[in-house]
């Protein structure tokens, strides 16, 4: 029981007195000095004994140790051999010795052995050597077998074979299935093997072959129309919301604290029916046209295409910008781009478009428009920007259409012809 007190030990007698504690008397004074001395010369002597026992330990394990060693004593002049040899250096000693050991000391291991202790070469080395020869009768060193292989070379082609032009695959499956760790299966593949984990491409799905034939035959049929020289001119729709959180800028915020951010930047909020509107662009090498912005939540139908996007936008744009009438207009597969009125009115105005039946269907990746409504969806939702209704959208859609890069669209229209000519002879997915 110390009733709260810091306990005086040994070590602080040595150091001196605490001064927080209340000063000792003349006898305690002389009691604690006393102690103190006793004390160092007790703590010198254990430390004397056990320096004593050190050095008879020392001299004990030196005794040991020079039981296997040899006395070399080298004066001026003396040829040494470098205790750590290179392999090379290591094999033609081990052939010396195996031809002095058969020719020369008709096989006598006492006669090699004394030989070469002359030369300075352990004796443990050449009984290794000698042992080696007899043993293996061979002098050259062998291949070391090293750490055991986890994947053998069999084990290891069957898993490229059951991995080689697969998807759905799981390393850990596979790391189960051979009793290894996932992390050994994909070390193996990576260093030893040309298998590589590869993204997979998105790419439209045909529904059947016959429509895959026919969009390759007809990707030729409008190749050869584009041979003459005659710049393409390409029309498309697509939806936009008051919110951009589809667009891949705004899809990933910064934060040193998660737990800080705000709630408008960490979390993306979406409507279960969100309002929006579609536009309707034309492009081509020259420029893009005026957009018209369709309000109704429904496809555009005849009438409206007819008379907003081909008389009052594509008709205007073709006077303004093709006066020459070396163009081609490729449109949609939109039944309302197909329908009677809209044909008869293009043929009305002489405008040289693709007919039905030569329009390759569900071909994005030849037609570069597509690529064009994705840059304008980044331009108008820049900076996380949202639209605070359907009004302010139209403008700032309007306004960015304005802002497209001409050069961009003039060597995205001119890709065209060569697209088309190797998904003719190619196959439809290998522009993508």
């Amino acid at each position: 029981m110390m009733f709260g007190q810091y306990p005086t030990g040994p070590f602080d007698l040595l150091i001196g007195e605490r001064t927080e504690e209340v000063r000792l008397t003349t006898n305690e004074l002389v009691k604690v000095q006393e102690y103190k001395k006793n004390l160092i010369n007790t703590l010198r002597y254990a430390y004397n004994i056990v320096k004593q026992h050190a050095e008879i330990e020392k001299l004990k394990q030196k005794a040991k140790y020079d039981r296997h060693t040899t006395d070399r004593r080298y004066t001026e002049g003396d040829l040494l051999l470098v205790t750590k040899m290179t392999r090379d250096e290591r094999q033609a000693l081990s052939q010396r010795i195996c031809n002095f050991y058969c020719d020369s000391s008709n096989k006598s291991v006492k006669t090699t052995v004394h030989y070469f202790v002359k030369q300075n070469i352990p004796r443990r080395t050449i009984y290794y050597i000698l042992n080696k020869y007899l043993r293996y009768g061979i002098a050259r060193d062998q291949s070391r077998s090293g750490r055991p292989l986890k994947l053998s070379n069999k084990k290891l082609n069957d898993i490229v074979k059951s991995v080689n032009n697969r998807s759905g695959i799981s390393q850990r499956k596979i790391g189960r299935r051979f009793h290894v760790h996932h992390s050994t299966i994909s070390r193996n593949l990576r260093r030893k093997t040309s298998i590589r984990i590869r993204k997979r491409q998105t790419a439209p799905k045909m529904d059947s072959e016959d429509q895959e034939k026919r969009a390759k035959t007809n990707c030729g049929k409008l190749y050869c129309k584009l041979l003459s020289g005659c710049d393409p001119i390409l029309d498309d729709e697509n939806f936009f919301t008051l919110t951009g959180d589809n667009v891949i800028g705004n899809r990933f915020f910064y934060s040193t604290d998660l737990t800080t951010a705000p709630v408008d930047i960490k979390f993306r909020k979406k409507k279960k029916f969100e309002s929006k509107i579609m536009i309707w662009m034309a492009i081509s090498s020259k420029g893009v046209s005026d957009v018209y912005v369709h309000k109704s939540k429904q496809a555009i139908r005849q009438d409206t295409y007819l008379n907003q996007c081909i008389n009052k936008r594509l008709l205007p744009f073709i006077e303004k910008y093709h006066q020459d009438n070396n163009y081609l207009f490729w449109p949609d597969l939109a039944s309302a781009h197909y329908s009677k009125s809209v044909q008869e009115r293009l043929n009305e105005k002489n405008v040289l478009f693709v007919i039905r039946e030569d329009n390759p269907p569900n071909v994005p990746q030849a037609r570069p428009i597509e690529t064009v409504g994705t840059l304008l969806e980044r331009k108008v939702y820049e900076s996380n920007w949202e639209a605070k209704n359907l009004d302010v959208l139209a403008r700032r859609i309007k306004k960015k259409s304005k802002d497209l890069d001409q050069k961009m669209l003039q060597d995205m229209i001119d890709g065209v012809r060569r697209k088309l000519r190797a998904m003719w002879r190619e196959g439809l997915y290998s522009v993508l």
